[in-house]
C-alpha cells in the first residue's frame, strides 16, 4: 500500500451579526433578532502556474530519464546521492523524510515500466514527469526537476488512483 500525507489548509471566515440602522430594537427595547447571512466564500488558495504545453510533450530525454530511473532505486532503498542534489533540495528531504519514502515505495520492487508523461522547462529548471508501474498494479507520477548545473531541485511522487 501507498501511504501519502495530505497537507490540508483550511480557511476560516468569521461572522459578523449587523445591527440594522435605527438601532434595531424590537418590542420591549431590546435587539430585533437578525437572520445571520453566511460568511462569504474564502477566496482559492494561489495555484502554482501550470507549465505551457506547447504541443505534445517533446521525446523522452535518455540522459534525464536514465537519472530519473537512478534517483527513483535510490529513494526505494533510502540511500540517495545527495551530492546529486542541490543545497535547498539537500536541506529539505531530511533523513526522516528519505525514510517516510522508502517505507512508503521500497518494498513495490522494481519498475515494470517507467514512461514519460510530460516534460519541460519552468523557471530554469528541466522536469520530467513520469509512469511508473509496478508488477503489483501499483502506479506513481514521479517528477523530477533538474537545475542548469544537472543538480536535482525537485521530486514528487503522486499515487495514481
Amino acid at each position: 500500500m501507498i501511504r501519502t500525507t495530505l497537507l490540508t489548509l483550511a480557511l476560516f471566515a468569521s461572522t459578523i451579526a449587523a445591527v440594522p440602522p435605527g438601532g434595531g430594537t424590537g418590542p420591549g427595547g431590546g435587539p430585533v433578532a437578525q437572520p445571520q447571512q453566511p460568511p462569504p466564500a474564502p477566496a482559492p488558495p494561489p495555484v502554482a502556474p501550470v507549465p505551457a504545453q506547447t504541443g505534445a510533450t517533446p521525446s523522452p530525454d535518455p540522459a534525464m530519464l536514465a537519472q530519473a530511473k537512478n534517483v527513483f532505486a535510490q529513494l526505494q532503498s533510502g540511500k540517495l546521492d545527495r551530492l546529486l542534489l542541490t543545497t535547498e533540495m539537500n536541506t529539505a528531504l531530511t533523513d526522516d523524510k528519505l525514510a517516510t519514502v522508502k517505507s512508503s515505495i521500497g518494498t513495490l520492487g522494481a519498475p515494470v515500466s517507467f514512461e514519460q508523461e510530460h516534460a519541460g522547462t519552468q523557471t530554469g529548471l528541466r522536469y520530467g514527469v513520469y509512469l511508473v508501474t509496478f508488477s503489483n498494479g501499483a502506479k506513481l507520477d514521479f517528477l523530477i526537476g533538474i537545475d542548469g548545473q544537472g543538480k536535482i531541485a525537485g521530486m514528487r511522487l503522486t499515487p495514481m488512483q
